[in-house]
């Protein structure tokens, strides 16, 4: 089987070193990375921040389920899915992954085999715009009415910002004191990161679009962001083996809890 056009999720697992790519995601890929050197390396520190991020809002914050819209494919041995890590720590986490990719949802159906418990983990194929229809469906494995831990990695640039924020609007209202909102999103720090947007546009793939660090903090309205607030992503909490081998990237990201 071959792919007559690159996809954002393919493209992306291509970047964090996984397996599930073909030829035209590669040559996606390394078109952004010859504009922007950083993207391998930028790639693997999101993945990164995302494990940090879900495990502390399930061991630090007690968060025993998950929505996490725009999932992707699955990523490499060294870097768990939102499963793997939650119900390390709360063996009875429930997870709703939300995709509208058709491959990332053929990999969800091998993921979710009879053997799954399927009242704790579930995959809806949607696209992040129809919101309310996901909110509706999540409520049939999470319990809506408990803290929920939403994240939003590398999604929410792939709408108009006012879009973004209405979705985010709505996210807000659905989830109850006490939840967790994670998001991490490309930002505009200048020439380079640009000329790898450019790169990506120019290859086919689906837009997406940098925000600015205010477009940003304007994600988190409603919310309140935990230390060390809505920073580049390697600098939010890193590992004590990572201190002085990580280096500032593009992205930036945070994680806040609805007061």
């Amino acid at each position: 089987m071959t792919a007559q056009r690159p996809s954002p999720a393919r493209m992306w697992n291509y970047l964090q070193g996984g397996k599930d790519h073909y030829q035209v995601d590669r040559d996606a890929g390394d078109a952004m990375a010859e504009a922007n050197p950083d993207m391998f390396y930028l790639a693997r520190q999101v993945r990164q921040f995302f494990a940090r991020t879900v495990r502390w809002v399930a061991a630090e914050a007690g968060v025993r389920q998950f929505l996490d819209l725009g999932c992707g494919l699955p990523a490499p041995v060294d870097a768990p899915n939102t499963c793997e890590i939650a119900q390390s720590v709360h063996p009875a986490a429930r997870i709703v992954y939300v995709d509208n990719d058709k491959v990332v949802l053929a990999h969800a159906r091998a993921l979710l085999t009879p053997a799954t418990d399927l009242v704790k983990c579930a995959y809806i194929d949607s696209d992040v715009r129809e919101i309310d229809a996901i909110l509706a469906e999540a409520g049939r494995t999470l319990d809506l009415t408990e803290p929920v831990g939403v994240l939003m990695l590398g999604i929410l640039g792939a709408l108009e910002y006012d879009q973004a924020l209405a979705v985010l609007e709505r996210v807000t209202a659905a989830v109850p004191s006490g939840s967790y909102l994670v998001v991490e999103d490309g930002v505009d720090t200048g020439r380079v990161s640009q000329a790898g947007i450019t790169r990506r546009h120019q290859s086919g793939v689906d837009r997406y679009e940098l925000r600015t660090l205010d477009q940003m903090h304007g994600y988190f309205e409603g919310w309140e962001l935990v230390e060390p607030g809505l920073v580049t992503i390697t600098a939010w909490r890193p590992g004590a083996v990572d201190v002085g081998t990580i280096r500032p990237v593009d992205p930036h990201g945070g994680v806040a809890r609805k007061p």
